[in-house]
């Protein structure tokens, strides 16, 4: 077949794809929801995707914050604030033109905000969580999603478990299968730091286009990760699930993973006041590499009634005391 030709027909199975536009709501972040322990505070905005908006701790200078705080009361769900944490549920980052294979071969097709040829970081973020516990240091927030809602086809429910502790905070996410077939899925944060720089060891780089995944390359992973005004985004697996992030003041902060978020998305804007380091479960548009037989997508088949789950804890360093001289 000639180049025109294939490009005829890339065309022509474009053409066939019925794009699904999903309604843009506003996400109301307020009432939000306040734990702490000891010197540690986080809010919750359980209305507004179930996303914390703020952590921070109290200290000699005031509450310094880790994450970018969302300081905004409401928001089009499809144009989120740059800030805070959000779940990653059904799956993280891009899912390419909206579609993909499910196992039982049929295609699924996604619905998507207008303007938005790819479905992009599950339907969590988009959507309103119930309060289930609430108590002084944690809460527990619940999403269920209907079969078929926004081109799913699988029912299925998403837990977090989010705690103020000690250290710092700490994450843990479960996505249970409620339908009657297995479905494929993902998992993972995608928190907004206000550090400089991120150090983190892992073993494959993929190469990408337009932020969607294409194949994992030989080239070997950088270990550091700056701010830079260019900007870019980074897909790398084989994360041992430890990141040590570090801010212009000096302060530091230790993440560590669960297990299954075994890749990382290291994501600086170019121009942007924040560095996202994003623990998920699988690589970008996971459902399509993995239904081309690519290995180590990271995408996981849930059994009916069976679950995934994961965890991302964010230990907080000493705070710089302030400088003898310094202006109160």
């Amino acid at each position: 077949m000639s180049a025109r030709a294939a490009v005829r027909g890339l065309h022509s199975y474009r053409s066939r794809v019925v794009t699904k536009f999903r309604e843009v709501v506003t996400l109301q972040a307020e009432p939000r929801v306040s734990i702490s322990s000891g010197a540690h505070v986080v809010e919750v905005a359980p209305a507004a995707g179930g996303r914390m908006t703020r952590f921070a701790t109290h200290g000699e200078r005031g509450l310094v914050d880790w994450l970018a705080p969302v300081t905004v009361d409401s928001w089009p769900c499809d144009a989120w604030p740059k800030g805070g944490s959000y779940p990653l549920v059904p799956f993280s980052n891009r899912v390419r033109d909206a579609r993909f294979p499910a196992p039982d071969g049929s295609v699924v097709e996604l619905a998507t905000f207008p303007g938005m040829a790819h479905a992009l970081h599950g339907f969590g973020q988009f959507a309103a969580w119930r309060v289930e516990l609430q108590e002084a240091d944690c809460v527990v927030l619940r999403y269920v999603h209907g079969e078929g809602e926004h081109g799913w086809p699988w029912a299925f429910e998403a837990v977090q478990l989010i705690e103020a502790n000690a250290r710092g905070a700490r994450l843990s996410m479960r996505i249970v299968n409620r339908s009657s077939s297995p479905m494929p899925a993902g998992l993972g944060f995608h928190p907004y730091f206000g550090a400089t720089e991120a150090e983190l060891h892992t073993t494959t780089h993929w190469r990408h286009e337009a932020e969607i995944a294409i194949e994992p390359t030989d080239e070997r992973p950088a270990h550091r990760h700056g701010r830079e005004a260019e900007g870019y985004t980074r897909y790398l697996s084989g994360w041992d699930g430890r990141a040590m992030l570090r801010y212009a003041d000096g302060r530091t902060l230790e993440l560590v993973a669960g297990d299954a978020l075994s890749h990382v998305v290291v994501h600086c804007p170019a121009g942007a006041g924040y560095l996202c380091v994003e623990p998920v479960s699988h690589v970008s548009d996971g459902f399509n590499l993995a239904a081309r037989g690519l290995p180590g997508t990271g995408i996981a088949v849930i059994e009916p009634g069976s679950e995934i789950q994961a965890s991302l804890s964010m230990a907080a360093g000493a705070i710089p005391a302030r400088h003898a001289g310094a202006a109160a």
